[in-house]
């Protein structure tokens, strides 16, 4: 099956769900936002420095579409770049998530060839990644979450003898979120990867790949009321990362230059969303 028929039927199905439970008010919303960050550090893997990011989402009836858009420098002596843009399609429904995430970087095959944006081809080097996820959110009373997501296209491979095996790299995390008061948010997550994946350099097995904390600050900019046509947030935050698969004093904080295998991180920034 094609790609294009792929995201045909998936768009069929999370349409057909909706329709199935819908609600009478509020059905189409939409939401955009800008973040600037230190770092870009995401599931515990350095991606790159100092980087400018904005999103926009669509949602009808709990069916939901997202463009996300990051700009940043390899690191903080700006020797490069690294662009990277998401699309994602899903569907959300009383704290559950299910979604796939198409990500592209601006990057080159093994032969110095630029990345297609849709190539779901396995392979070493490139920019296409396609990623499943499920999560779920038990309630505002109980911040509790979890999350299960699987890398099944495109960029995922390692060699065995010669051969390209795909990894369908695996992670899962676990979240708590505090409310410390006057907006005020402590987020509290752990991830492992059950075999190996990406989040290993593809060796080894089980791992814990990601203890972080995260501190949130809120603002409301506007009438944060129900008659309120559009309300701005601004957000503030400190987020320490630590990758403890293979740590020693050597990697634990390295020099600006080659923060990529760095496993101590700390990204702070803030972001506005309407």
């Amino acid at each position: 099956m094609r790609w294009r028929e792929i995201l045909i039927s998936i768009f069929l199905f999370f349409s057909i769900v909706a329709e199935a439970d819908v609600k009478k008010d509020s059905l189409f919303n939409w939401s955009a936002s800008a973040t600037l960050t230190s770092n870009y550090i995401w599931r515990g893997l350095y991606v790159a420095g100092p980087s400018l990011q904005a999103d926009a989402t669509v949602s009808y009836a709990g069916l939901f579409a997202n463009m996300w858009w990051n700009v940043g420098a390899t690191d903080w002596a700006f020797s490069g770049f690294n662009p990277e843009v998401d699309l994602t399609l899903g569907y959300s429904r009383w704290g559950l998530t299910v979604l796939y995430m198409h990500m592209f970087y601006f990057d080159r095959y093994s032969d110095g060839t630029p990345s297609r944006f849709f190539d779901f081809r396995n392979h070493l080097k490139g920019g296409t990644t396609g990623e499943w996820r499920v999560s779920y959110r038990v309630s505002d009373r109980i911040p509790l979450s979890c999350l299960v997501a699987m890398r099944t296209f495109g960029r995922d491979g390692y060699e065995v003898n010669g051969k390209l095996k795909r990894a369908y790299s695996t992670y899962i995390e676990l979240g708590y979120d505090f409310d410390l008061g006057e907006n005020w948010m402590l987020a509290a997550r752990v991830g492992v990867t059950p075999a190996k994946s990406l989040y290993t350099g593809y060796r080894g097995d089980f791992a814990v790949t990601l203890v972080g904390l995260k501190l949130n600050k809120n603002w409301v900019l506007g009438n944060d009321t129900k008659d309120a046509k559009r309300v701005g947030r601004l957000n503030a935050f400190a987020h320490v990362m630590l990758q403890p698969w293979d740590v020693n004093k050597n990697n634990l904080i390295l020099p600006i230059t080659a923060a990529q295998g760095q496993k101590l991180s700390l990204a702070v920034g803030c972001s506005y969303k309407i």
